[in-house]
């Protein structure tokens, strides 16, 4: 079943069929790292809102990493930690389903599932890009 096209039609997805569905690597060169699925929108060209699939210490998991846009992220499955630069994983909350992280753009900070998998609804303000501190 396709996500309908959002505009002037009412979408309603249950938890359990969108968690269902095929997600895709984020990024083509990195499988292993967060994988999406797509519910509105368009990642490589504007705001979107995407479901996010973390595995356990995924790949890049733990590296600092910013992206150009803001995102708000609301945890739904299983448990993740995220920190900023001046943090680590080691002295981040642990985040359960329901908890929430405002991510603003160009701040440096990483995410890291520590259950076996970790699904997060994230609404991004703008086109997903990624860079590392070795960018700036």
């Amino acid at each position: 079943m396709a996500v309908p096209e959002s505009g002037d039609t009412m979408m309603v997805i249950p938890i359990g069929d969108a968690l269902d569905r095929p997600f895709r690597p984020l990024y083509d060169a990195r499988p292993t790292g967060p994988n999406l699925l797509v519910l509105e929108g368009d990642p490589g060209t504007g705001p979107s809102l995407p479901l996010f699939r973390y595995g356990r210490n995924y790949d890049r998991s733990g590296n600092l990493h910013f992206h150009t846009h803001d995102y708000h992220l609301w945890l739904i499955e299983d448990t993740l930690k995220h920190w900023d630069e001046n943090g680590s994983e080691e002295t981040a909350p642990v985040l359960l389903p329901g908890s929430y992280v405002y991510q603003p753009a160009d701040l440096l900070h990483a995410a890291n599932c520590v259950t076996e998998r970790c699904t997060a609804y994230v609404i991004f303000d703008g086109l997903i890009e990624t860079g590392f501190p070795d960018d700036r």
